[in-house]
């Protein structure tokens, strides 16, 4: 007479792709790397607000901000005579004032803290954050630019285009910059079809 062997001495299939300790150790470093992003962010944004409002208004938006958008202006229009003064793009149409928060540092601290935070080699890292930085830039300033010709020849739509359509796109654009740098920096492992 033969025994039966009973079912729970089959041995059970192991599961294809992570175990339990490796499915937990990659939930784990999740969590860090959100963690490092939230507080890399925090950390830039601190940093953002110890800056001297004086120093903002008078050296780094007349220099790096208004001047340039001035010159932008005037090289397309040049009827509108746009000065800069201080933090001011000013002309006889309008007065545009650039301050903390219009600069686009909440999107560039994005991408930033996205861009260390991702796992991926140093060099990758160093040329995703100069191209991202010089991105964001470029593009505030020509945001900046555009609010100018908005207040000064569809003051209505200032706020609505201030407030939430220019941010979005900024992000929008942020986000879409940092995906297609992610996924440049993954590591190509896909079979040939």
């Amino acid at each position: 007479m033969k025994k039966e062997k009973s079912l729970d001495r089959v041995p059970k299939p192991t599961p294809v792709g992570l175990g339990s300790n490796q499915l937990r150790t990659s939930r784990v470093n999740e969590w860090l790397l959100f963690v490092l992003f939230v507080g890399c962010y925090a950390l830039l944004n601190y940093g953002y607000f110890q800056i001297p409002d004086d120093l903002f208004a008078n050296v780094i938006y007349h220099h790096g901000v208004v001047t340039i958008c001035a010159d932008l202006i005037n090289w397309i229009t040049p009827l509108e005579q746009v000065l800069a003064k201080q933090n001011h793009l000013l002309s006889a149409k309008a007065d545009l004032e650039i301050v903390r928060g219009c600069d686009g540092a909440g999107v560039l601290f994005l991408v930033v803290s996205a861009i260390v935070v991702f796992p991926s080699k140093f060099s990758r890292k160093l040329i995703g954050l100069l191209l991202g930085i010089g991105l964001i830039y470029l593009l505030n300033l020509v945001r900046i630019s555009a609010l100018y010709f908005v207040i000064a020849y569809y003051p209505v739509w200032f706020m609505v285009i201030h407030t939430y359509l220019a941010p979005t796109l900024m992000v929008i654009v942020g986000c879409s910059y940092f995906a297609w740098w992610a996924f440049g920096s993954m590591n190509k492992t896909h079979e040939p079809a």
